[in-house]
């Protein structure tokens, strides 16, 4: 049944516990495609000549070419096989290539955010990055504090890559608002058995008593059929949302609407 606008604060009332989206709901998937996503494609053969000799790197190595092991093996399309010759100016342009295509197609794979997560730290803590966070997230994350609401994030970006971005945001260090994080750890995020695994994570709160925030629908019917509260973030960038999404499920285009 179709909220109304006006519904959206109530909706709050009996919320203990919120989880949040990040690219779409609480950051501009601009930022997220076009900064983070470009610096990775930019400078990641730069990072590995870098910190080639490190006991980060040669791990992120390791990772990557186990997964390329077994995306061979799968028959994953465009998949090129590990270089014989496993020489530094051999593995370097192959892993450059690697790491480019699997951002391109945004695999979801776990060395890939790894590695991701350990450029952008040298590249928050450098200054070269700073996290977008909307301003009106910000403000409701206070409220929420304040009100005693516990705020989670739930991203498929590492846990690491998360409180990178809260930390180094563009209004300073938000992590002191911020409960706890997941990641692709718990599941999918469009299987409700993830929002399972996420509950028990937080001691099985009561489930119409969680709210989640996402702009995506398929992540809001996940959540809904784990019992959750959902409510749909419509931003600049967001996918369409279908005549049945929109009577289903709240939409909010900014979370002072929630306040």
């Amino acid at each position: 049944m179709e909220k109304a606008p006006n519904d959206l604060p109530n909706l709050l009332k009996d919320i203990s516990i919120i989880i949040l989206d990040i690219e779409g709901t609480t950051t501009s998937i601009a930022f997220v495609k076009e900064v983070l996503f470009s610096y990775v494609l930019r400078e990641v053969g730069q990072h590995l000549e870098t910190t080639w000799l490190t006991e980060e790197t040669k791990k992120d190595v390791a990772a990557l070419k186990r997964q390329n092991e077994d995306d061979v093996a799968a028959g994953v399309s465009g998949v090129v096989m590990w270089p014989d010759n496993n020489e530094m100016e051999v593995v370097i342009p192959f892993l450059v290539s690697n790491v480019c295509d699997m951002v391109e197609q945004d695999r979801k794979v776990g060395p890939l955010k790894t590695l991701q997560g350990h450029m952008w730290s040298r590249a928050y803590q450098q200054g070269t990055i700073k996290g977008h966070i909307y301003e009106d997230v910000t403000g409701a994350l206070k409220a929420w504090q304040e009100e005693g609401k516990k705020v989670v994030i739930y991203s498929s970006g590492s846990v690491e890559a998360q409180k990178l971005l809260f930390k180094h945001s563009c209004h300073g260090d938000l992590l002191q608002y911020l409960s706890d994080h997941f990641d692709t750890g718990v599941g999918a995020k469009g299987e409700s058995d993830s929002y399972r695994n996420i509950l028990k994570r937080l001691q099985s709160p009561p489930p119409a008593t969680v709210l989640f925030i996402t702009d995506i629908a398929k992540e809001a019917r996940a959540a809904t059929e784990a019992g959750l509260q959902v409510v749909l973030s419509v931003r600049e960038g967001t996918k369409p949302l279908t005549k049945q999404d929109l009577k289903t499920y709240p939409t909010i285009t900014t979370f002072t609407q929630l306040l």
